[in-house]
């Protein structure tokens, strides 16, 4: 026999009150009663009309209650005989036909509210940031909008808001994982933007499922391989001669500032408009977070710029960046097999194994390296200052000391305990 529980979730006065219907550990959905009651007078510990209820309101309430009760326990029966799907959907449909409403599936379809967001997101406003939604969010945007768009197309079916559940969940990550072989982080990423959606979706009126607040409803992302340099191979890129490569020698000199300064590419590719004085340079807002920053000028970066007469390395597009960031780690004899992802070009899909540690090198690699480099030698908010992370986590994230460089520092501050 299944279980009903009848929840009021929050202050708002009057509350839609939850419906909880679960059986065995297999059925457990939510929908809303659209049954409309003063938070006040109902408890839901005891499931049931406060005493302090007027007696007129509680007969009220309860011939309602009761009647929804009873009429998806026996929806249930009839159902669960059956062999049909027990779930969110089922339980909101119950719900409708309780009230006689038409269980017809929500006229706006989710791609065409992502369609709409997107063309309203290129004039929107970043609350966080005060700045235009960047074209690199709205280009994010529009991946995941043709991913659920070739999804639907392979199910030959679209989807309303409120039919995002476990169930689209369940195989939306089955057909990215399995059939178009994306890696768990992608994944993760994509089902994060999709729960992002839906939540503007409800704040704009549309019924969203509350499966979507369910734990099920994420995706565990692979587990971190970044690559980042230490301070023997950053001064061995440093010190490269040359002068016969002008290309290579503006390239080096546009990442030795990168790994000095923590700056992302959007940041590093806007050089220009920073201030440098005698010993910082003035950020007055940074790309993502349009933060302001002020940044310690390392020696390295005044030695390139007395070597440049105070003119900055030429800036370039990410593409040459990343690709001429591996030719100078090359040069540089950073040539050690470690473990990493490279794009396989056949399939188009980033591949585990042992590479050569050049090859893995690119503009990420100048944070992480900041972050990790500095990582126990001053104090973390120090760091989180000039790299701009909110949070303490999201700053760990980029830290990368390798087990091996723990004992080091361990067994170095003992040595100077002695």
């Amino acid at each position: 026999m299944g279980k009903i529980k009848f929840n009021v979730i929050g202050k708002k006065k009057p509350a839609n009150m939850n419906v909880r219907f679960y059986h065995g550990k297999e059925i457990d959905c939510n929908a809303m009663s659209h049954i409309l009651i003063d938070p006040n007078i109902w408890s839901n510990k005891l499931q049931n009309l406060k005493p302090s209820a007027d007696k007129k309101i509680k007969n009220h309430y309860r011939e309602k209650i009761d009647g929804l009760k009873n009429h998806i326990i026996m929806k249930f029966n009839d159902d669960f005989a059956a062999g049909n799907s027990i779930n969110s959907k089922w339980l909101n449909n119950s719900i409708n036909d309780f009230y006689g409403r038409n269980n017809k599936e929500e006229s706006l379809l989710f791609v065409d509210y992502i369609k709409e967001y997107i063309q309203k997101s290129k004039t929107r406003i970043n609350q966080s940031s005060g700045q235009l939604i960047s074209k690199k969010t709205i280009a994010k945007y529009q991946n995941i909008l043709n991913k659920i768009t070739d999804f639907e197309e392979s199910l030959n079916h679209k989807f309303g808001i409120i039919n995002i559940d476990l169930e689209f969940h369940e195989k939306f990550t089955t057909y990215l994982k399995v059939e178009k072989k994306y890696s768990n982080t992608y994944i993760q990423r994509s089902i994060r933007q999709l729960k992002s959606f839906l939540s503007e979706a409800k704040s704009d009126g549309h019924n969203v499922s509350l499966e979507v607040d369910n734990k099920k409803f994420s995706f565990k992302k692979d587990d971190a391989i970044d690559t980042y340099l230490n301070e023997t191979e950053i001064k061995n890129i440093f010190c490269l001669d040359l002068l016969e490569n002008e290309k290579l020698d503006n390239i080096r000199d546009l990442f030795i500032i990168g790994l000095r300064t923590g700056l992302r590419i959007s940041d590093l590719k806007r050089i220009n408009d920073f201030h440098f004085g005698k010993n910082v340079i003035l950020i007055s807002g940074t790309e993502k977070t349009n933060s302001k920053v002020e940044i310690p000028i390392h020696p390295q970066v005044k030695e390139i710029i007395e070597k440049r007469e105070g003119k900055l390395p030429r800036v370039v597009s990410d593409q040459k960046f990343n690709l001429y960031v591996k030719d100078l780690c090359a040069l540089a004899k950073i040539d050690q097999k470690i473990m990493g992802k490279l794009m396989n070009p056949k399939t188009n899909r980033k591949e585990l194994g042992y590479y050569p540690k050049y090859k893995l090198i690119s503009s990420h690699t100048c944070r992480r390296s900041f972050a990790t480099n500095l990582y126990g030698k001053i104090d973390d908010k120090t760091i989180m200052a000039i790299t701009t992370h909110k949070s303490h986590k999201q700053f760990l994230d980029y830290v990368k000391t390798t087990q091996k460089e723990y004992v080091e520092k361990l067994a170095e501050f003992w040595e100077n305990e002695i």
